[in-house]
């Protein structure tokens, strides 16, 4: 069977009370809320989620204001995100890139931020949050796949995709875009595996 088991919601997804995105529990099951699939690892995966930000997530964003306090951060979400400026050595700019940690999230969404890394030049794409854990893959083999594949690139969390300008910006594109599409089917693995091949026997030709 090519295609994914599809969760419909109120189908049974474990059978023991597990905390998960997009699941509620009884008291001796657990069972999907939200339209989602199981992976190769049976996990539940939502088809469509907003992104919730939790301590310790990675997440990728833009510098937007920048002031004494410190910097906004523009994280696809709703509030911006925030690092205070005694926090960090280095001087940020407005149209930043960067990725840093959610150090702590308060009841309203606004987030602070730590353990910041500016970013070198590149170019910025949305993906999908809910379908992130498929761009990244078990143990990080799809991810690692890709930048084998293309040069550097890192996801964040929050769905943000960035891709450095010295690395190969269209393939990227064509492969994230692909991972997004075809995310519900298993062997996604090995099928960008055999898209990268085919791509570096054209080149050849």
């Amino acid at each position: 069977m090519n295609g994914r088991k599809i969760i419909l919601p109120g189908e049974k997804i474990a059978d023991a009370r597990v905390q998960v995105p997009g699941a509620f529990n009884d008291s001796q099951a657990t069972y999907a809320s939200v339209v989602g699939m199981l992976d190769e690892e049976g996990r539940f995966i939502p088809m469509e989620k907003k992104y919730r930000p939790i301590v310790d997530d990675v997440v990728i964003g833009m510098v937007t204001d920048a002031r004494h306090a410190g910097y906004d951060v523009e994280l696809n979400l709703p509030n911006v995100g925030f690092i205070p400026a005694r926090d960090i050595r280095l001087k940020l700019e407005l149209g930043d890139f960067v990725v840093c940690k959610v150090r702590e999230v308060t009841e309203t969404g606004d987030m602070d931020l730590a353990d910041v890394r500016r970013l070198p030049r590149g170019q910025m794409v949305v993906f999908p949050p809910a379908k992130v854990p498929r761009l990244i893959g078990k143990k990080l083999s799809m991810i690692n796949l890709i930048k084998e594949n293309v040069g550097d690139i890192l996801v964040g969390n929050n769905g943000y995709v960035w891709i450095s300008e010295k690395a190969d910006i269209p393939l990227a594109i064509k492969v994230v875009k692909m991972i997004d599409e075809g995310a519900h089917f298993s062997g996604l693995t090995d099928r960008v595996a055999a898209f990268f091949a085919k791509e570096k026997q054209n080149k050849v030709i």
